[in-house]
């Protein structure tokens, strides 16, 4: 017998939870300056070593977003093959954060060929990210429903390739002509950009509606 009451089919134009975005940054930010903090006068430690604290939330805050791009995939709130590309990218990221695989290639690979003589071939993980991480967001730019977290999402992007500039700074200067020093301060905080990039991706994709 039919329901008197059938339950409405999911909707993608539910306004988004406005709390969360502000939350999760507020979150995320207080966590760096707490561990900031708790290293001064050294605070460099926080963000600079591979076992820091700002490394350790780097590979929770991917974690989180694996897992919450199978939850909108789950619930239909992004096409099937976006969701799985955006899952598997994102836990890759988190074990490469966690067992440091692209500097093992970086440093290691010249042992396995000659091409690692060139800069870019050395530096091939991180220019990927930034080459495939935009056409995925570009694909997710169309999926998700909401302007305000478009912005979120390409601030997140502009964050993370700004993170990825202070990586490659030093790479990419020129034998034999003067360049720019990059500032300590910001060299350092390059863990803490990236996990800023991420809580901005995680933000938006956690104001995408959910089924109902």
């Amino acid at each position: 017998m039919p329901s008197l009451h059938p339950v409405p089919p999911p909707s993608r134009s539910a306004p988004p939870h406005r709390w969360v975005a502000p939350a999760l940054l507020c979150a995320v930010l207080g966590y760096l300056l707490l561990a900031a903090w708790l290293f001064a006068p050294g605070w460099e430690r926080a963000f600079r070593s591979d076992h820091s604290p700002a490394a350790w939330l780097s590979s929770a805050l991917l974690l989180a977003l694996c897992t919450t791009a199978l939850r909108l995939t789950a619930e239909r709130c992004l096409p099937l093959g976006l969701g799985v590309c955006l899952a598997l990218a994102f836990a890759v990221l988190a074990v490469d954060e966690q067992f440091m695989l692209h500097e093992l290639w970086k440093f290691r690979c010249h042992e396995w060929t000659d091409a690692c003589r060139w800069g870019p071939v050395r530096e091939a993980p991180m220019l990927a990210v930034a080459v495939v991480g935009g056409a995925m967001l570009v694909w997710l730019h169309h999926a998700l429903g909401h302007r305000s977290t478009r912005c979120l999402l390409w601030a997140g992007f502009a964050v993370g390739l700004a993170a990825i500039a202070v990586d490659q700074w030093p790479e990419v200067q020129p034998q034999g002509r003067w360049w720019p020093e990059l500032p300590q301060w910001l060299a350092t905080l390059e863990e803490a950009l990236e996990v800023v990039a991420e809580a901005l991706v995680l933000a938006a994709l956690l104001r995408q509606p959910g089924a109902r």
